[in-house]
């Protein structure tokens, strides 16, 4: 998930305190099982290259970015949320997550609602 309104530094843990392939990498935060599967420039690594290849993204905005963009071409948007709150099964609460994303993401494009506070609250079912 995107981080915002705080300041991206050497201050941010890599890894997000998780390891492996539940490290949090990026400015995205995206976990590392997602980068290394979904992401050209990760294909190969193993679980245990998270934290030097995160330094990569921790350092680069620009690769964060690109493999942000891969991540969402190749996944499409349910899945991508699907996998980032479910882990590498994309079961359970990871396909429910997903899919209220998606809609999430509907209401805001299609209602109008990028430069306002509207999209800020979305009634969603608890989980």
């Amino acid at each position: 998930m995107l981080e915002n309104g705080c300041a991206f530094t050497a201050a941010f843990t890599i890894g997000n305190k998780k390891v492996d392939d539940s490290a949090e990498l990026g400015v995205y935060r995206n976990n590392w099982h997602m980068l290394r599967d979904h992401c050209d420039h990760f294909a190969g690594a193993g679980p245990s290259e998270w934290k030097s290849r995160g330094q990569e993204l921790h350092d680069d905005v620009v690769l964060a970015t690109k493999s942000q963009r891969q991540l969402w071409s190749k996944l499409g948007e349910s899945t991508y949320f699907g996998l980032q709150r479910g882990g590498a099964s994309n079961t359970g609460a990871g396909v429910e997550y997903g899919k209220y994303c998606h809609k999430y993401l509907d209401f805001i494009v299609k209602g109008g609602h990028l430069s306002d506070n509207v999209a800020t609250y979305y009634n969603v079912a608890s989980m």
